[in-house]
């Protein structure tokens, strides 16, 4: 069916068209596999949700892969009360430093 070129544990990476599938065999595949653009990323999401580890500065997209790859229901629950949080927030306005005026 596919290629793994990574595996951890019940996590596999696979390669696709453009990017790359991570996968928990322990899930059902349309519940337990997310889409990311490369490798490396691929393979600290499988790291992330192996340690149950939380990145600050992640986009909403990768956190919902995280949710998707991850089966413990307090660790889902962390990530996605920051998702909501992140989405109350809304996003920042940019700063721009206007010239004074002389």
């Amino acid at each position: 069916m596919f290629n793994k070129i990574y595996e951890k544990g019940e996590f596999i990476v696979f390669p696709i068209k453009k990017g790359y599938v991570a996968y928990n065999m322990n899930k059902e595949f349309e519940e337990g596999h997310t889409h990311l653009k490369n490798f490396n990323a691929a393979k600290t999401a499988i790291d992330l949700v192996a340690n149950k580890k939380i990145p600050k500065t992640t986009n909403c997209y990768y956190l919902k892969s995280l949710i998707r790859l991850a089966q413990d229901p307090k660790y889902i629950e962390e990530i996605q009360n920051l998702i909501d949080v992140r989405k109350r927030k809304g996003e920042k306005k940019k700063y721009y430093n206007c010239p004074a005026y002389r």
